[in-house]
């Protein structure tokens, strides 16, 4: 096996001078180009919904309303059986969400009970009665 020759050629030099001058010259137009402008976007800032949420999870109406639905169905999870004599941690769940349906948000036909687990496997793509189980 023939050893590489760590001097290279004259040919190897004139072609690699032009590419790291192309390289350069792109370098130069893009810092032309960019010139004036930040580098860096600036961070947006941050969403303010998380504060709407608890703002609906804080109300009267809804702190009602939770109340009457573990005494109208049962402190029973609606999916799995769970009670908090169990361990389980119970929710009121909104069956068609918040999101999707602003309007049934305080309407007592859309809650159910659901033990947390259920509740966070569920999230807001399912939309299962499971009242009628």
């Amino acid at each position: 096996m023939q050893r590489r020759n760590p001097f290279p050629t004259l040919a190897h030099r004139l072609t690699m001078k032009n590419s790291w001058q192309a390289v350069t010259n792109a370098r130069a137009f893009g810092e032309r180009k960019r010139a004036g402008k930040p580098r860096h976007k600036a961070p947006k800032p941050p969403k303010r919904k998380r504060k709407v949420i608890d703002r609906f999870y804080s109300s009267e109406e809804w702190k009602r309303l939770r109340y009457k639905v573990p005494t109208l169905h049962g402190a029973r999870c609606q999916c799995c059986g769970a009670t908090p004599q169990d361990g389980a941690v119970m929710n009121v769940d909104h069956i068609k969400p918040r999101k999707r349906y602003p309007a049934l948000a305080l309407e007592i036909t859309n809650l159910q009970v659901l033990c947390a687990w259920c509740n966070q496997g569920k999230g807001a793509i399912d939309q299962t009665d499971w009242r009628q189980w």
